[in-house]
């Protein structure tokens, strides 16, 4: 059941920092490296990361150092993800291929969440 729960917050996170407070400029400046602008997006992840296992450790405590080391490389993580998909994926929105790599781009987001959630887990 922890597993599940960490989960299920760590889908919340996505979706807030993905689609809730993402702006339209981070979504363009992703694709420039180092861009500042697309870095901040990363670092909405990272702190929302933070905050999601500082709320399960009321379910279940996780040591402090690991909590906020996973949160940082799951925004690098999330960073590079990104950057791939802006940079080399497709732009037009009405083609199959980009809602394809838009599906890859979550599958490996997701994926991470993963490795997270069994770091801390298993």
């Amino acid at each position: 059941m922890d597993i599940l729960l960490l989960l299920l917050l760590l889908q919340i996170k996505h979706w807030y920092s993905d689609f809730k407070v993402q702006t339209y400029q981070q979504t363009v400046k992703k694709g420039i490296y180092a861009d500042p602008v697309g870095i901040s997006h990363s670092l909405d992840h990272i702190y929302t990361s933070m905050i999601v296992l500082l709320v399960f450790c009321f379910y279940k405590v996780l040591p402090a150092g690991d909590i906020v080391v996973v949160s940082i490389l799951e925004g690098i993580i999330h960073y590079h993800i990104d950057w791939v998909k802006v940079r080399f994926g497709c732009k037009d929105h009405t083609q199959p291929l980009f809602w394809n790599q838009f599906g890859l781009d979550q599958l490996a987001h997701q994926v991470t969440y993963l490795a997270m959630a069994a770091y801390f887990l298993l």
